[in-house]
């Protein structure tokens, strides 16, 4: 059994990671396996959902077929106590039950393993005359209290089901565990009882009824249950509009989805192949569209590329893509595959210059128990797992020698054995390789087979440089800077227009991939909205992008000029540095520039306390 205190650690739990109560009216072993399955926090037997299981109605719990409080005693202490020890089940009771006093049900209660009770059936489910007569009877809601009353005296974990604020102030006052407000019963399905309230309503009944609980006890949990609630959507709803902590259903986890199940089941069976085919095309075009989605460029020679890439992507023959690194060959690869006829099948990467050729050779062909030391198990190769698929080689001119008789094979004959095996086995496999060294001189140095060479450069794609296309810089800043504003919850920030002129200015001998590196550290350094030339950090080889023009008599007296001006900055800056013995927040202060400006600055003159030190 779940006691009190567990429940309540769960709770805060869930609040902790900023997740619902969920909990789940289950009349019936298999609901409440499944509930639990799904993550219910709260399980909860009432007799409506004994009466949902045998396909009737919720409201059916109110008309006189058994002995509510008989009923749910029996199928859980049968199906759901035994089976769900370590789980929490609150226990339905009908507190006007004459065959029990209050003190024998929550004695009853405890013999059977339950961890709590809620009241159920409640006479605020009961319209019209009928209820005044239960009412004047004394079989009303004051019933219901006391035995809550009773409940929490008991240490037994108290959910109320309340209606209005009047009663949700007496609940309160009992000390109940978790208040829930009741719309009813819930709407939707081909079989639905009345509904109190339609979702603003019931968010306004919400409120008056959670702030008259605030008026008595603000610690007290408060949920919801039931009424026009019959989907996530729904309930969520009420979690950004109202003080619940979660939400209490039947209905809409058993009834409705049972019924829209059985007609979604015939849809299916009716339409289904003509379904596949349109999510299979669908598919294929997400496909396509994310494999040159990654890719940025406008320019003519990356349009150039994009036509070769779509002429080539189709016809199943081996592609070697060549380019400087950082170009881009591994997104190139990508778009091969997802715009070829391999789409749905793998798309497997190995990185050959990442492994000693021992054991890329296990990485690409795999092998079997026993092969060498530490083989304690059959392992499945790149060449296999890519079947019907693509597998990229990268850095392929990293490949060692005799490794490479052993892929041209593969190639020629679609067939290999795993390292210590002796079965052939056969792939069908696209492959895709990409380097960037030059493969014919490698060739032509022995370092690279020939007869490889031809057989993978069925089609050779050329990556160029970012010094070739400089006019898709503003292009990818873009897409970079939307990238971090996502990845470090930032606000949007913009290149100021110095800062894009100096980046357009840079030889970027690591292309793309240093570019967004750049951009990336001035990111998270700049200030403001704007990043600025002072937040760029590029290595000084980079920053010509071609070789130095001679100067003539003006442009060198400018230079001179703003040489002179860093020299006393960076002076000025290394005197305060001095002054407050280091301290950064007290020299920008001094400075009067914020402490990352000082911190960039630092980094853009290269200070350092050895500076200080040669100074004197």
């Amino acid at each position: 059994m779940k006691k009190k205190e567990a429940i309540e650690k769960m709770i805060q739990n869930s609040l902790k990671m900023n997740k619902p109560v969920i909990g789940v009216a289950v009349g019936s072993g298999l609901f409440a396996k499944q509930a639990v399955k799904g993550g219910a926090d709260l399980l909860l037997a009432l007799s409506a959902g004994r009466f949902r299981s045998a396909g009737i109605p919720s409201i059916g719990c109110m008309m006189p077929f058994a002995n509510s409080n008989e009923l749910v005693f029996d199928f859980s202490s049968r199906e759901i106590l035994p089976k769900l020890k370590d789980r929490a089940v609150i226990c339905g009771i009908n507190a006007t039950d004459p065959n029990y006093s209050h003190e024998e049900l929550i004695q009853k209660v405890r013999d059977l393993g339950f961890s709590g009770v809620n009241n159920f059936p409640t006479i605020g489910l009961v319209d019209g005359q009928f209820r005044e007569w239960l009412e004047e009877k004394g079989l009303g809601y004051d019933q219901e209290i006391e035995f809550m009353e009773k409940a929490v005296a008991a240490n037994l974990f108290t959910i109320a089901f309340v209606f209005d604020e009047e009663q949700a102030r007496a609940m309160t006052r009992v000390g109940v565990d978790v208040i829930c407000a009741h719309f009813g019963w819930t709407r939707g399905g081909e079989k639905s009882g009345k509904v109190f309230s339609t979702i603003n309503e019931c968010l306004e009944m919400t409120e008056a009824i959670f702030a008259a609980v605030d008026e008595i006890n603000p610690q007290t949990y408060k949920m919801i249950y039931g009424g026009p609630i019959n989907s996530p959507e729904d309930a969520y709803y009420f979690y950004k509009n109202s003080q619940t902590i979660g939400y209490i259903g039947g209905s809409s986890f058993e009834r409705i989805p049972t019924e829209l199940a059985i007609s979604e089941t015939t849809d299916k069976f009716k339409n289904y192949y003509k379904l596949k085919q349109e999510n299979k095309h669908l598919k294929k075009e997400l496909l396509k569209k994310r494999g040159f989605d990654e890719i940025v460029g406008q320019s003519v020679i990356m349009q150039d590329m994009y036509e070769l890439i779509n002429k080539v992507a189709d016809k199943d023959v081996n592609v070697l893509i060549q380019g400087e690194s950082g170009t881009g060959k591994e997104l190139v690869a990508k778009a091969l595959h997802f715009n070829s006829k391999r789409c749905l099948g793998p798309l497997i990467k190995v990185n050959c210059a990442a492994l000693p050729p021992n054991l890329l050779e296990s990485e690409l062909f795999g092998h079997e128990k026993g092969a060498f030391t530490g083989a304690d198990k059959r392992r499945l190769g790149k060449f296999e797992l890519a079947n019907h698929g693509t597998l990229f080689l990268d850095e392929i001119g990293e490949m060692d020698v005799d490794l490479q008789a052993k892929v041209l094979r593969i190639i020629q004959q679609q067939e290999f054995e795993r390292v210590g095996g002796e079965k052939t086995i056969y792939v069908d496999v696209r492959i895709v390789c990409a380097t960037n060294v030059d493969i014919k001189q490698a060739v032509a140095a022995n370092h690279f087979r020939e007869d490889l060479y031809y057989r993978l450069n069925v089609v050779e794609i050329n990556t160029p440089p970012l010094r070739r296309h400089t006019e898709d810089i503003p292009l990818l800043c873009n897409r970079f800077l939307e990238e971090f504003k996502t990845k470090y919850q930032l606000e949007e920030k913009r290149l100021a227009p110095d800062a894009m002129a100096y980046l357009m200015e840079c030889a970027w001998p690591g292309n793309v991939r240093e570019l967004k590196h750049v951009l990336e550290r001035a990111v998270i350094l700049s200030e403001g909205k704007y990043i600025r030339r002072d937040d760029m950090v590029v290595e000084e080889v980079h920053k010509a992008k071609s070789v130095a023009k001679p100067q003539t008599y003006d442009q060198l007296g400018s230079d001179l000029l703003a040489t002179s001006k860093e020299h006393l900055e960076s002076t000025y800056i290394l005197g305060v540095l001095k002054a407050c013995q280091w301290n950064r927040t007290e020299a920008a202060n001094r400075i009067g520039i914020s402490r990352r400006t000082l911190y960039n600055k630092i980094i853009k003159f290269n200070l350092s306390m050895e500076d200080q030190e040669s100074m004197e």
